[in-house]
């Protein structure tokens, strides 16, 4: 994420900074004014409140978010390329801020991806059988799209992530082998 002015850069990093001492909700305006070391006057130019930053931080990195996703072809073969590739190294630049957005908004936050970035999945289930698998389509698909989400959730989560190529390797490994493969058991009906 990039912010150019130097007085709203300041405010942001102070707000980051506080997240990582103390839980989002007990972060006051003054703490942030306080942590920053800035006037009031400055902070007001800039936010309304601590709410106002996080959209700030939401709209700024769903903006680049959405630059890269318009990469996807209109067949959407290069999605899993785009996400790994593209999207990952930025996703992992932002990571901190991610947290914010993700400990902040958790429930709403995964809905919100779902609504916004499921329809790259879509044509993946155009030959869906649902008398095959025993499953609805709308059920797999938001399974599919949940088991992408947590992954990246889960990496990007961790104090120390991996790096964006050591994750790509660690996401084709986990979409391409089972539950079942991984721990060794079978489930049965």
């Amino acid at each position: 994420m990039i912010i150019k002015n130097k007085s709203k850069r300041k405010i942001i990093l102070s707000f980051l900074n506080l997240t990582a001492q103390q839980d989002i909700n007990t972060i006051s305006t003054n703490d942030i004014i306080d942590n920053a070391n800035i006037s009031r006057g400055t902070f007001y130019n800039h936010f309304k409140n601590k709410i106002d930053i996080i959209r700030y931080i939401e709209k700024s990195i769903s903006t680049s978010l959405d630059e890269k996703f318009a990469e996807v072809n209109s067949e959407y073969n290069n999605f899993f390329y785009v996400l790994t590739e593209k999207v990952c190294p930025l996703i992992y630049h932002d990571r901190e801020f991610i947290k914010i957005l993700y400990n902040f908004y958790e429930p709403q936050l995964f809905s919100f991806l779902q609504e916004h970035y499921a329809k790259f999945l879509i044509p993946y289930f155009a030959h869906y059988d649902e008398k095959k698998y025993g499953v609805p389509k709308y059920f797999a698909m938001s399974f599919f799209f949940r088991v992408i989400l947590d992954a990246v959730l889960s990496w990007i989560s961790q104090p120390i992530p991996a790096s964006p190529e050591e994750f790509k390797n660690i996401f084709y490994k986990l979409i391409n082998t089972s539950m079942t493969e991984m721990c060794g058991i079978v489930i049965r009906q």
